[in-house]
């Protein structure tokens, strides 16, 4: 029971939460409740339109004129109604009276089905303003968090939200609400025609409503728990899609599709069983609403027709509460099946918000820096990464205009120090500083605009040569480029090309060799003038052939640079003005090549192996 209380209060929440991505579209939401307000009340007024048609066919012409006044209040406005439907197409020719009554319904079909038209376009508006307010929010999240969010977390699970969760936002709980909004103003009007033709017919009637809702609030718990491992198979084979995308390379060389293919069919079966749990829930619900309201029904019949025997209640009213009651029953299973998809789109929503309530572990100073002085300074630096420590009382310094390099084995802490100092992270303990200023209190974009950064694997986009080159730098000029192209020995290469610079290259620049990316990847980091260029193992997938020409662009781009380069090959790095040996997160060996070789310790150990394996 309290975990049910729990749960609700949670939906209520994350409703309320969604409905704020409403608020900036409220002149849409206005517009759309008076239009279903004018489709529900032309909808009852088509239904009204029988009584004068039978008053017509069956010869009652009197009206309510000699009727008695009655405290009714609501009897006392259909009444009237029908009095003035009466007077409008009453003629002392009954062909041209039925022909007035033809007119009117015409009219009034038409009227409903523009209101509807107008209705259906302004909640596409709606819903999709919203719906794009919310995935920008997402995605601008998720771009402004940290990189330990990354790391942590399935790309097809942060695919699925942004896609597959905001669309079921969109389609159980916006559409669910508008297409409420318009049947329960549409029940609304149904229930006061119906008190005003009989109070005690209309209670007898809707007497199973309460075991509907019994119904539906045992059904909850249930749907929300399918709902739930809906959306989480949905993210499984999201995420198996897009690993085998990302690497059919692999799929394919190790003769793995059998295997990812087992693994997507899989994760889609979850989704299929838990989709088939959902549907039998939440189509019961209409199965047991529908034969009650049936049940309900044969009961007014009955009664009303004893009515109607002992001449209580005229012909016409009985008919018409009849066709009103019918009338009802859509509208109330639209709602009720509207209720039932709360709880999915509530899952998704649940879903979206744990994204939005992320915070970022590293955050924004506030003090601005324009350039690189003196100095990067690693004082005392610890880093653990869930409990493991990767770095350990690290100090070292970074000169201007000098080149340092981290070498180590696999696992020694080099590549996150990079990561430390571009902070991508913060230190556990420690700090760094910036010519004396600890970096935590600089704004991160000012602070990463001194970098230009190369990695082992580029991400370039499907796009233009050009617009790789000058990506997140869009004051770059046509100029710039070339330039850049050129300090990275892109130039040439690139003019060779169908378009030029205005070639596309395909998702992640496949239709580029590896030393080409590499090379668009220097060229990038150098349209920005940075005043710090980062090179992380930028040349160790490469063949030696292309390594040798990245080699070059590399030594070419670091004239009058500070430089930090992680690397593998120490054949690289030979020439930096310190080079420091990380082993086990701690820093091991500081030195020139010459001073760390004459030391006889772990460099010597990684030059000669890799030496002797070079001379093989």
């Amino acid at each position: 029971m309290e975990n049910n209380i729990k749960n609700e209060q949670k939906s209520l929440r994350s409703l309320l939460r969604v409905a704020k991505f409403i608020l900036p579209f409220k002149h849409l939401l206005i517009l759309q409740i008076i239009l279903n307000a004018a489709f529900s009340l032309l909808s009852t007024i088509s239904v009204t339109l029988i009584k004068p048609i039978l008053d017509l066919i069956f010869g009652n012409t009197q009206g309510s004129a000699n009727l008695p006044v009655k405290n009714n209040t609501l009897e006392n406005l259909s009444n009237n109604f029908f009095d003035y439907v009466r007077i409008l197409v009453k003629s002392d020719d009954p062909y041209q009276s039925l022909f007035n009554v033809s007119y009117l319904i015409i009219a009034v079909f038409i009227l409903k089905n523009i209101f509807k038209y107008f209705s259906a376009l302004t909640s596409t508006k709606l819903e999709e303003g919203v719906i794009k307010s919310i995935r920008d929010t997402i995605f601008t999240k998720i771009t402004g968090l940290s990189i330990e969010f990354f790391s942590r977390s399935k790309q097809g699970n942060l695919i699925s939200i942004i896609t597959n969760d905001v669309s079921t936002i969109n389609s159980t709980t916006l559409n669910s609400f508008t297409t409420f909004l318009r049947e329960f103003i549409q029940i609304v009007l149904f229930l006061l025609l119906l008190f005003s033709i009989s109070t005690k017919l209309t209670l007898i009637a809707f007497s199973t409503s309460i075991i509907s809702l019994i119904l539906i609030r045992f059904a909850m718990k249930y749907l929300r728990r399918y709902a739930s491992r809906m959306q989480n198979a949905m993210a499984d084979y999201t995420t198996t899609l897009s690993e085998m995308i990302s690497g059919i390379r692999i799929v394919k060389g190790y003769l793995a599709e059998k295997n990812i293919n087992n693994r997507f069919m899989s994760d889609t079966a979850n989704y299929v069983r838990s989709a088939i749990k959902h549907k039998k829930i939440i189509e019961l619900i209409p199965v047991f609403n529908e034969t009650f309201a049936i049940l309900a029904l044969c009961v007014v019949l009955f009664l009303g027709g004893s009515e109607v025997i002992s001449g209580q209640m005229e012909p016409e009213k009985l008919m018409l509460f009849l066709f009103s009651l019918f009338s009802i029953m859509s509208p109330i299973s639209t709602v009720v099946n509207s209720v039932s998809k709360f709880q999915h789109g509530i899952v998704s929503a649940e879903r979206v918000f744990t994204i939005l309530d992320e915070s970022p572990k590293v955050v924004s100073g506030t003090t601005k820096i324009d350039k690189f002085e003196n100095s990067i300074s690693i004082e005392d630096l610890s880093f653990a990464y869930e409990k493991n420590d990767v770095l350990k009382g690290v100090n070292l310094k970074i000169n201007k205009n000098k080149k340092i390099a981290f070498v180590g084995a696999s696992g020694s802490g080099k590549s996150t120090m990079l990561d430390m100092i571009i902070r991508f992270y913060d230190p556990s303990a420690g700090s760094i500083k910036i010519d004396g200023k600890d970096i935590r209190e600089i704004s991160i974009e000012s602070y990463r605009s001194l970098f230009g950064i190369v990695s082992q694997e580029n991400m370039l986009f499907n796009d233009t040569i050009y617009n790789n080159i000058k990506y997140g730098y869009e004051s770059a000029g046509i100029d710039d480029i070339i330039d850049a192209a050129k300090r990275a020995n892109a130039y040439n290469f690139i003019t060779k090309m169908p378009e030029g610079f205005n070639t596309k290259i395909g998702d992640r620049g496949m239709t580029l060799s590896g030393g080409e990316r590499q090379r668009v990847a220097i060229a990038r980091a150098l349209v920005r003038n940075p005043e710090i260029l980062v090179f992380d193992e930028a040349t160790s997938a490469l063949d030696a052939e292309s390594e040798k020409i990245v080699q070059n662009a590399i030594n070419d781009s670091l004239k009058d640079k500070t430089a930090i380069i992680v690397a593998h090959r120490l054949s690289t790095i030979i020439d930096c003005d310190t080079i420091v040996v990380f082993d086990k997160g701690v820093v091991a060996e500081v030195g020139t090549h010459n001073e760390l070789v004459s030391l006889n310790g772990l460099y010597k150990n990684l030059y000669d192996i890799q030496f002797a394996v070079s001379n093989q």
